[in-house]
């Protein structure tokens, strides 16, 4: 039998570090819910690659918001449950750029990306000019060693 107490002491020490990493933030409250009474479901025929199976089987899921008018077509897989479920996730996020603009989840995301990106770019630049510095000291150090 295996004892874990010789490797309980090393994930209590991890814990803090685990914890007090910063995270990037995105506020998910204000995302809009969507009610039954507010869809206009309609299950068509597929189309696109797969030939006539895929043509003559109703399984592609068109969902329409009838107070905002905004619609979504999914047929991403043969299942109409997985459509479906698909579908309203693709109409939430519609929904939600549509209401909240620039505080949509998927704004916020994009965001933190850019941030990450530009963090990502400062640490590479900074990296190379500190590298450069160092080899301009040490260039300058091989030479005053010459000239005396």
């Amino acid at each position: 039998m295996l004892s874990l107490r010789p490797v309980l002491p090393s994930l209590l020490r991890s814990l803090p570090s685990i914890l007090s990493r910063p995270k990037s933030h995105i506020d998910k409250s204000s995302v809009p819910r969507l009610d039954q009474a507010d869809l206009q479901e309609k299950v068509t025929l597929g189309s696109g690659p797969g030939g006539q199976a895929v043509n003559k089987t109703a399984n592609a899921v068109f969902l329409k918001h009838l107070p905002t008018g905004l619609w979504v077509k999914c047929h991403q897989t043969r299942s109409v449950e997985m459509n479906r479920k698909i579908a309203k996730q693709l109409l939430v996020i519609k929904l939600d750029n549509l209401v909240n603009g620039e505080n949509s989840v998927e704004n916020q995301k994009k965001t933190s990306e850019k941030i990450k990106l530009e963090r990502k770019k400062d640490k590479t630049r900074s990296k190379y000019e500190q590298r450069k510095l160092e080899s301009l000291k040490e260039q300058s150090e091989g030479q005053d060693g010459e000239i005396s």
